[in-house]
């Protein structure tokens, strides 16, 4: 069964009319979803101890959630896992996306193994590490996560 896509196909997000469809998906090509502008809502640490807290040998993780709103929601959100690393905190993607966002290549959905491919690469190419690395900083007293 083949299906519309529920954006309007222009490249500037702010003219996009982003309707979702009756499953509560909004399906998007990926040169849509690649110009969204997405914004930071909230991220968090999961539970560790003090112990773990205060130690380099650490790995911190937690979750994020991004929005882009116009005449409904387009949310996308993940796990992430923050790890020393020659005297660095780096970060990286942990598991799979979480998402109202149903991609669509040639007018069909993909997959959802293929969907969550191609979120995972948008999401690589977001600025994120440094949005999510601030919001820990502002939401917890003593923050591991330090960008240098």
């Amino acid at each position: 069964m083949k299906t519309q896509a529920s954006v309007q196909n222009v490249i500037e997000s702010h003219r996009y009319q982003v309707v979702p469809c009756s499953d509560g998906l909004v399906r998007l090509s990926i040169e849509q979803l690649n110009v969204l502008a997405f914004s930071h809502i909230i991220s968090g640490l999961d539970n560790i101890s003090s112990e773990e807290f205060n130690s380099e040998q650490a790995i911190f993780s937690g979750y994020t959630e991004w929005l882009f709103e116009n005449v409904c929601a387009i949310t996308l959100g993940w796990d992430w896992h923050w790890q020393w690393h020659n005297g660095r905190m780096q970060c990286r993607v942990k598991g799979l996306p979480r998402s109202n966002i149903q991609l669509q290549e040639e007018g069909f959905d993909v997959s959802p193994r293929r969907n969550d491919e191609l979120l995972l690469e948008a999401i690589e190419v977001m600025a994120w590490q440094a949005t999510t690395a601030e919001a820990i900083k502002n939401r917890y007293r003593e923050s591991p996560m330090v960008m240098s």
